[in-house]
């Protein structure tokens, strides 16, 4: 039956519901002092409207209004400290390579281990072929920054080892050895899967999905692979009144919320629980720009599980007392007599001459332990963060970004010499402070073996490029190829152990693990 009138109606509902909307964002937006954001629905089409008034309206609002209040406090220098004083981490082992020869010796049999890396090897393997462990990989890094032909995602981008290979491949081969290796040491014709959580941000996670779909996921079953999306917050201006910065009229400048949101994030999409449900005990996670990265390392998981910790970390020893680096240390907080000590990682920048140069009694740095962004947490451990990631301290990261203003009514596009701005950010290491210093171990790792980072664009003399990375695998790969077993016939736990300590460089990897990746 027609109705007369009955369209009109509804675009007049329609359009009063928007200006109810509008009405509501200008109210939250003008109680922050950013009503500016607005200034794009005085012009443009409808559709670039609408799209101002859906992105402003999926803004945490709330929680940028604490991490702006977090970096403003940290700016004006009135971070409340509690006075925490910086001391060395408690003494930690190392884990060596060589501590595998006698797994290697044995053809895999784990009922004499006298080493402790072969023991935590053994147990690890023991996890992974009981399902109990996870990798996560912090793959949100633009390749683009890296120089002109740059994959859009770092995790793209490709090492001539010698055949071309991408970093997201040679971590999923490693994965795959892990769980072949698995399935061998304990004799399982079925073997595992280990889940492998993606997460990407806003510019790379079309890309990422689109590459592993590309890839037939590299071997991996399409189910072990959980993506999820890195959650965002507006840049803000570096100037006092640090208003949002527009990327464009209807479009407000937003950056990822550091690696620190990993936490919500998960809970958010519900992997903590799924993760649970399924067992898993143990989350590897990692950087995706390290080359060298032991992708669901078992002598890590296994370390983990006999320390009964609740936190992991990786770490390496600072090549000079002056290198940039942050390093793990313990905080020693409260008064005098009521001190207590929690884990942290302290900044190069805030550490004063006599903290970077200070030896012990052997004649080592006493912070020397660098942190490389290879960490553990018990999945009891990140139910625990999803309630107390409201602690977790946004940092400021001054950046250089560029942005649109208006200015006489005029939009104008600002492209700044120098820093401008502000990216609010949570660190991951942060929610160490969470847990007893009792709880978080820290394991020393070889940095030829398993640290090398990409962050720059190749270029002479620069350090941690595509170009350096390639030349540290390539050494690590020749290394392990010149190893020989101490046993009369090379046997498959053998081989797979130096394809996974190799760097999954090897062409023939999916051969090893009876898979086709083409």
């Amino acid at each position: 039956m027609w109705v007369p009138n009955r369209g009109k109606r509804l675009l007049c509902g329609v359009a009063y519901e928007m200006e109810h909307k509008i009405a509501a964002l200008r109210s939250q937006l003008a109680d922050l002092g950013q009503e500016h954001v607005l200034a794009g629905l005085s012009s443009g089409d409808s559709s670039q409207r609408q799209s101002l008034v859906d992105q402003v309206s999926s803004i945490d609002l709330p929680l940028f209004r604490r991490a702006l209040a977090d970096v403003v406090r940290t700016l004006k220098g009135n971070k409340n400290r509690l006075d925490k004083q910086p001391i060395p981490p408690k003494p930690f082992p190392q884990a060596k390579w060589e501590g595998l020869h006698e797994w290697i010796s044995s053809s895999g049999d784990t009922s004499n281990e006298k080493d402790d890396t072969a023991r935590w090897w053994s147990e690890g393997l023991r996890l992974v072929a009981d399902g109990e462990v996870a990798v996560l990989v912090l793959a949100g890094g633009q390749g683009t920054r890296l120089g002109p032909g740059a994959p859009v995602a770092k995790g793209m981008l490709e090492l001539s080892v010698p055949e071309p290979k991408s970093l997201f491949q040679l971590q999923a081969e490693r994965l795959l050895l892990v769980e072949e290796l698995a399935a061998f040491v304990t004799d399982d014709t079925i073997k595992r899967r280990i889940p492998w959580l993606v997460m990407t941000s806003d510019a790379t996670d079309l890309a990422t999905r689109t590459f592993f779909e590309e890839k037939n996921f590299f071997g991996l079953e399409k189910s072990q692979v959980w993506f999820l999306k890195q959650s965002s917050l507006p840049c803000v201006d570096l100037d006092e009144g640090h208003a949002m910065l527009m990327e464009a009229p209807w479009k407000v400048a937003m950056a990822p919320a550091g690696n620190g949101a990993l936490f919500s994030d998960l809970r958010t999409a519900g992997f903590i629980k799924k993760l649970s449900s399924q067992g898993v005990k143990y989350v590897q996670v990692y950087a995706v720009d390290n080359a060298l990265v032991r992708v669901a390392d078992p002598v890590f998981y296994g370390f983990i599980h006999r320390r009964q910790a609740e936190v992991g970390v990786k770490v390496v020893s600072k090549i000079h007392a002056k290198e940039s680096v942050g390093v793990v240390c313990l905080h020693q907080e409260g008064a005098s007599n009521l001190k207590c000590e929690r884990y942290g990682v302290l900044e190069y920048s805030e550490m004063p001459e006599s903290l970077t140069t200070a030896k012990d009694n052997s004649g080592q740095l006493q912070f020397r332990a660098a942190h490389i962004c290879i960490n553990m947490f018990s999945v009891h451990y990140l139910e625990k963060l999803t309630d107390l990631d409201s602690q977790l301290e946004f940092h400021p990261a001054v950046k250089r970004i560029p942005h649109m203003r208006k200015t006489s009514g005029i939009w104008e596009t600002v492209n700044p010499a120098r820093p401008n701005g502000i990216k609010l950010e949570q660190f991951i290491f942060d929610s160490f402070q969470s847990c007893d210093s009792e709880k978080v171990a820290l394991l020393e790792v070889s940095r030829e073996e398993e640290f090398a980072p990409i962050k720059n664009a190749v270029g002479p003399g620069i350090a941690d490029t595509v170009a350096t990375a390639t030349e540290l695998l390539l050494a690590l790969k020749q290394r392990v190829s010149a190893l020989t077993p101490e046993i009369g016939a090379v046997s498959k736990g053998f081989a797979l152990l130096k394809a996974y300590a190799g760097g999954a460089t090897e062409s023939a990897t999916s051969d090893l693990v009876n898979l086709s990746i083409e």
